[in-house]
């Protein structure tokens, strides 16, 4: 096959045209259980080949080459016969192939990979033509296969935009430092209980295979891995992963981790390494915390699965584990009882925090590693913060995390040193002692400055809040119950250095959480991801297209002044991802921006008189205007529907003009939106207050009349815009309530 890199682009193209298909995870799904089969073809022809008597578990007529392949003598299934066979003979059979617990694992897994897949596909011209180019690939060829393998993994990392999909895909990154760390040994078994697309396990098999040296080494290597993945359709991809990857037998599962009593396991359920990334923030029901001893039955899945591992990992195992901020502080029954089991009967030796955005755009939740062996009791723990790469603001999908951003920690790691950088430990060792005792388990240590920090996802920051107040609340009962053992002439435990001003730091989060929460709802709104796109509406080109025309004819007019051109918008510049039908553009390409300027006192008047004259940050309040000043010398003239900013002194403020004409002084600006949602237009503006300050270059506050019209503007369609608006006003009047 020609073009290995434009695989998936024209995979894509052809389903856009697709009216079955809605949104990338359909997309990825489609392309998903397509490859499975042609993958699993490939297989078996070398299955056959190594075996004479081999038999394949699929009926003739559903295996691949059989009905897939076009052998372009005009007979190959097209059109409406096509989508009968898919729908109604492919799907059917496979779903019900008749798998016992005699059937072998490599012709099981066809059944288990079925079991709830779909086609969306409505078009059997176009199917036939996806069909086509996944048919093209020639997996017997060495090199190819390899190259496809590189391939599959762009097509897992299309995962992290296709929605709530994209917590099956852990960055390569980070999977392969921390397989690196854990230093793989042959004859050794790996296992991840919650498996995903398989990137631990592949990270494993590629550090493992520098090991492989005889034949008895290549079976060991065979066998080394164990997967268990609750969802189907990551359980599809991994399979087809692992097939990729030379393994004839994946030990992978399609089955829920979280469902089995941990107190059942024995030595046979238990491996020498565990690598996992638990799903976290996630609801299962409620009976599955009967299966976990009730102190530590935690409500969080991340929470359970540390139990899980805890477990399953055999006596002078190691694991290295992924786990969200919350844990770490985290001061509840169950989450300080999870941390006395793994300080007590394992040694955590190592805690890597990592950057905000790694997991970027799945969540904004700050995650960490933490390393630990079954070797006896955690005496001393270490702490280590890596910062992000220089000439990098956040990691995103065109500028991913690469293995060698961990080179500070991997250096750190082989010559450990306590390190404080602005009055900040980056680096430091704390004894179990100063963890249990003194600090109440609260592991959060060696954290970001709060400076560092970036607006949450709405539910990554609702889980915080939720996991910041039951913490809080923790420590403030545990302090009431002393009170009351004290009243009664009972001995007091003395409390954790943590529980000092609980309860002032409980009415300060109460306090911030709404403001934090508009922030997070604007920001997510700016991204794309409040309201779903419709095909239907447009893309943001079209209308961007219309606006340049319009702006044109409008300074063609004399109604606004041309603007000098800057520069295109560079890469460093976005902040974020947003949808396919979307464009980032520079600000001044679609608006206009006044100035406003001072008039002198004989130039206006209180007697309304003229036109209003708007003076500065007290001529606005809640989104209205109030007028106490005319003029008859109107010189800088705001119009109707221009949105004003107030841009020195207390600056932020916005309104959009209701009146006919208003003069501004030099406190204000006026944006006036060209075929853009006002609203939308004032929301994302408001989202810029804090950047704007930051960027000022004069010690009083103020925006600066350059850095509004550079901003780099998220468009979407025009409709889009209006529905963005209409769910942000509904949610921000719900955050809002919260204040009250």
């Amino acid at each position: 096959m020609g073009n290995l890199s434009g695989f998936v682009k024209r995979l894509r193209d052809i389903m856009r045209n697709d009216a079955g298909i809605n949104g990338d995870a359909q997309r990825i799904e489609q392309i998903a259980w397509m490859l499975f089969l042609k993958v699993y073809d490939s297989k078996e022809s070398d299955w056959k080949f190594d075996d004479q008597n081999y038999v394949s578990i699929i009926p003739e007529e559903c295996r691949w080459v059989n009905w897939a392949h076009d052998d372009k003598s005009g007979r190959a299934m097209t059109g409406e016969r096509l989508l009968d066979f898919v729908n109604n003979t492919l799907f059917p059979t496979l779903k019900k192939l008749p798998v016992d617990a005699s059937t072998p694992i490599k012709q099981a897994i066809v059944q288990t990979t079925f079991a709830d897949a779909n086609n969306y596909m409505k078009d059997g011209v176009l199917l036939r033509q996806i069909i086509n180019i996944i048919d093209e690939l020639d997996l017997s060829d060495y090199e190819e296969s390899h190259a496809f393998g590189e391939i599959y993994e762009s097509i897992l990392k299309e995962l992290q935009s296709a929605g709530s999909a994209g917590e099956f895909y852990t960055p390569r990154a980070v999977t392969d430092f921390m397989a690196q760390m854990i230093k793989p040994q042959i004859g050794e078994k790996m296992a991840d209980f919650a498996c995903g697309t398989g990137g631990f396990l592949t990270s494993w098999l590629k550090e493992l295979e520098k090991k492989v040296k005889t034949t008895a080494d290549r079976a060991e290597f065979g066998t080394s891995v164990y997967g268990i993945e609750k969802k189907q359709f990551p359980y599809m991809l991994c399979i087809t992963n692992m097939l990729l990857h030379d393994l004839d037998v994946p030990q992978v599962f399609h089955d829920n981790s979280l469902l089995h009593d941990v107190l059942d396991y024995t030595e046979h359920d238990q491996f020498d390494v565990v690598l996992m990334n638990p799903p976290y923030g996630g609801s299962e029901k409620a009976e599955v915390k009967n299966h976990f001893p009730a102190d530590l039955a935690s409500s969080e899945t991340a929470d359970l699965f540390l139990s899980v591992i805890m477990y399953r990992l055999k006596k002078n195992g190691r694991c290295a584990v992924i786990i969200p901020d919350g844990f770490l502080f985290g001061t509840d029954n169950a989450k300080i009882n999870i941390k006395k089991k793994l300080l007590s009967e394992f040694n955590l030796h190592t805690v890597i925090r990592m950057p905000q955005s790694v997991f970027s755009p799945y969540t904004s939740i700050t995650t960490n590693i933490l390393f630990f062996e079954r070797t006896g009791r955690t005496t001393e723990t270490w702490f280590y913060r890596l910062d992000m790469p220089e000439g990098y603001k956040h990691f995103s999908k065109t500028k991913p995390m690469k293995l060698e951003h961990f080179a500070p920690a991997v250096e750190w790691w082989n010559n450990r040193v306590a390190i404080n950088e602005d009055g900040f430990d980056k680096a430091r060792k704390f004894t179990v002692k100063e963890l249990s005792e003194d600090l109440g388990y609260n592991l959060d240590q060696c954290g970001y400055p709060h400076a560092e920090e970036e607006i949450l996802a709405p539910m990554d920051l609702i889980q915080r809040y939720q996991e910041e107040r039951a913490s809080l609340s923790a420590l403030v009962d545990n302090a009431l119950k002393n009170i009351v053992k004290g009243l009664n002439g009972e001995k007091i435990n003395p409390l954790p250095n943590t529980a000092e001003n609980a309860l002032g730091r409980l009415v300060e989060i109460d306090k911030c959480f709404p403001e934090d929460m508009k922030k997070s709802i604007l920001q997510y709104a700016i991204q794309g991801k409040l309201v779903p796109q419709l095909p239907e509406e447009g893309t943001a080109e079209e209308l961007y297209k219309q606006i340049q025309a319009e702006k044109q004819k409008l300074i063609k007019e004399g109604k606004i002044k041309k603007e000098k051109p800057l520069p295109a918008i560079s890469e460093d510049e976005l902040p974020f991802e947003i949808p396919e039908s979307w464009k980032w553009v520079r600000f001044n390409t679609v608006i206009s921006l006044l100035s406003g300027a001072d008039l002198t006192p004989n130039k206006y008047n209180a007697s309304e008189k003229g036109i209003p004259y708007l003076t500065g940050a007290s001529n606005i309040e809640e989104n209205s205007i109030l007028i106490n000043r005319w003029t008859e010398n109107p010189k800088n003239i705001a119009h109707f529907g221009d949105l004003l900013l107030t841009c020195k002194g207390t600056v932020g403020k916005t309104a959009v003009l209701t009146e006919k004409e208003v003069h501004i002084a030099r406190q204000f600006m006026a944006i006036t939106p060209i075929l853009l949602d006002i609203i939308y237009v004032q929301r994302f503006i408001e989202n810029q207050v804090e950047s704007f300050k930051f960027k000022a270059k004069s010690m009083i506050p103020g925006i600066e009349r350059e850095n509004v019209l550079k901003l780099a503007f998220p468009l979407p369609p025009l409709a889009e815009q209006k529905r963005i608006v209409a769910k942000l006003e509904e949610l921000l009047e719900l955050s809002g309530k919260l204040k009250k």
